[in-house]
């Protein structure tokens, strides 16, 4: 799968050491046509009193928010360098699928890693632990590891992430029910709300047992907001993300929604198709008015679909693979600078991959991911990226 999203507070940041470095269908129960979620019937700003308990009962998320602002305006401003410290990692832990989407980077990875023992997988969650108190973890599809829920388990009560997100294409979570009493929060990735059986490894042939986890999930997380339906839009399935729009906000369920890479690259021939542009007119006005649950603010999501101009900060939201490997500056530049069981901790593996690599190079245009959007604005504009949130 390979995508995403979303996610200790870190300390006051000091220079990183140099050292030497080597390279070593139909849904299942038909909603009424006229549903209205209740959060559409109170379009009131909220009070101060309201933003101010808001603010103390996720003060942990605050902290983290303000001292990693603080600590990436030192390396921006200061140590003028776009390496900036982490806020979640996206930690794959394995490569395999059991599906075969056109869109998947993952299906022939140029860098391969194995997969470690149990045991050693924690040990390297404990590693990312102390660097961020939120993860992603993904694939492949992460619930075909036979120990998945011993590490999602694991990353939750024992090495206690605070934020712990499980991105998968939803087949096989009622064979692994743990999964959903340890996670935070499930994104499931779901194209079409149509079945087609003729493609067996595609998400719409898969489509109705998908839907019957989803139902599973909800239950068990104990709300839909805990769950993220992720869309990926290419030409043929535009009319069908805006059904998965419109049954999201029946359900309850978060939308999201990023453009298919082709290469590497946006697929801008989708800009001059009139009905592209009408649904990201629709995903914008609906998280503006707060209709229904939409990840990301108003501004992140036109960039995102739009291909708008931003500066990528691929270092915020580091990936490892299930050896350990990390990338630098990400991972479709397949460059691995260190592993984690090796050295230690991100912050020197990011430091050697500077030194051999030197800084991130501007590379705009080529990765319109959700979370490379995120940290344009997280870096360049934290205040109104705050203000879009809270509004």
């Amino acid at each position: 799968m390979g995508r995403f999203a979303v996610a200790g507070a870190p300390t006051v940041f000091l220079a990183w050491p140099r050292r030497s470095c080597r390279l070593t269908w139909t849904p299942m129960a038909e909603k009424k046509a006229n549903f209205v979620p209740v959060g559409a019937l109170d379009r009131r700003p909220p009070s101060k009193r309201e933003l101010l308990r808001g603010l103390v009962r996720q003060a942990p998320f605050v902290a983290k928010n303000f001292q990693l602002y603080f600590r990436n305006a030192w390396r921006r401003h200061v140590l003028r360098t776009k390496v900036v410290a982490p806020y979640a990692v996206t930690f794959y832990v394995t490569h395999k699928c059991n599906l075969a989407c056109s869109y998947c980077t993952q299906k022939e990875p140029e860098v391969f890693s194995d997969e470690l023992p149990t045991r050693k997988t924690i040990h390297l969650l404990k590693r990312i632990r102390k660097e961020t108190d939120s993860i992603v973890i993904t694939g492949g599809e992460p619930t075909l590891r036979a120990d998945i829920e011993e590490l999602t388990e694991g990353a939750r009560f024992e090495c206690k992430y605070r934020s712990l997100l499980l991105i998968t294409n939803g087949t096989l979570l009622d064979r692994k029910p743990r999964i959903l009493r340890a996670v935070t929060g499930l994104v499931v990735s779901l194209d079409a709300l149509a079945a087609d059986p003729t493609n067996p490894l595609s998400k719409p042939a898969a489509l109705p047992k998908v839907l019957e986890n989803l139902e599973l999930a909800k239950e068990l997380l104990g709300s839909p907001r805990r769950i993220t339906i992720s869309t990926v839009i290419e030409q043929w399935n535009i009319a069908e993300v805006e059904r998965l729009l419109d049954w999201c906000g029946e359900q309850g369920f978060v939308f999201a929604a990023q453009s298919a890479q082709m290469e590497k690259m946006p697929n801008l021939a989708l800009l001059q198709n009139p009905q592209y542009q009408a649904l990201v007119d629709k995903i914008i006005e609906r998280r503006r008015k707060g209709a229904q649950p939409i990840n990301g603010t108003p501004r992140t999501i036109a960039t995102l679909l739009r291909f708008g101009s931003f500066e990528c900060y691929p270092t915020m939201f580091p990936r490892v693979y299930p050896n350990g490997d990390v990338f630098y500056p990400c991972e479709p530049l397949r460059k691995v600078a260190g592993n984690l069981l090796r050295d230690g901790s991100l912050k020197k593996i990011f430091a050697c991959g500077k030194e051999i690599y030197g800084d991130i190079p501007p590379c705009q245009g080529i990765c319109y991911l959700f979370g490379n959007v995120l940290s344009h604005y997280y870096v360049n504009d934290f205040w109104g990226l705050a203000g879009d949130f809270i509004r």
